[in-house]
């Protein structure tokens, strides 16, 4: 192999273009192209030049024989064959693709955490106000069974259906009532605790409706 088809070999094995091969000699491209074509021959010191940038020795750039391919197959990269893995090469374990996973499925899904939450506030919303009823209730009647049994009146009798207001405004104006009713304290318990309940209630459902509506947001954005 003569000496410009040499240059071209390697020029090409090195996977360099003629202009990358020049700036690294210190010549034009068009005297590269001429070392190529056989027109000119390059100077000494242009030569090892050349031979530092094809990573060879002047005797094999300009010996006749063949180029070295021997080594050039030695330092390639050599190919495994496939599902061959390298003894030092780090694996993704199962443990990092079941914790990849589960990151995607809450970024996708987590607004279905906030959806559970706000029905979780729905449903105290719903015991506080049953509670307040039930116990509203269930005090009502007790005063209307004390007031019917002379409890409130002394033994003041009204006619069936008088509200409770009404008896105790009679009994107010005869002296008769109690200065206050005998389940005040209880009752404002009962009350204040199905009260808490209610708002609590409220406040985790409108919070879950936001955290809902937040992460549906952000696990639908694009990247």
């Amino acid at each position: 192999m003569k000496l410009n088809e040499k240059i071209l070999y390697y020029r090409r094995a090195a996977k360099l273009s003629q202009e990358e091969l020049a700036a690294m000699v210190g010549v034009s491209r068009q005297a590269v192209s001429k070392w190529e074509l056989g027109d000119a021959t390059p100077e000494v010191d242009k030569l090892l030049a050349l031979a530092r940038a094809f990573g060879v020795t002047t005797d094999e750039l300009l010996g006749g024989g063949e180029p070295n391919r021997d080594r050039e197959e030695a330092e390639a990269p050599r190919e495994e064959p496939p599902g061959h893995t390298a003894p030092n090469a780090p694996q993704e374990g199962s443990f990092e693709k079941a914790t990849g996973l589960l990151g995607r499925l809450i970024r996708k899904y987590g607004w279905l955490a906030g959806v559970r939450i706000a029905l979780s506030g729905l449903g105290f919303t719903l015991v506080g106000v049953l509670a307040r009823w039930g116990f509203g209730a269930m005090f009502d009647t007790s005063r209307d069974m004390m007031s019917g049994f002379g409890g409130f009146g002394g033994g003041v009798e009204f006619s069936p259906g008088t509200s409770p207001e009404i008896q105790r405004a009679v009994l107010e104006q005869l002296g008769m009532a109690p200065a206050s009713s005998p389940f005040g304290g209880i009752e404002g318990f009962f009350l204040g605790f199905a009260t808490v309940i209610l708002v609590v209630g409220i406040i985790t459902m409108i919070a879950g409706v936001v955290l809902a509506a937040y992460l549906y947001q952000k696990g639908n954005k694009r990247p």
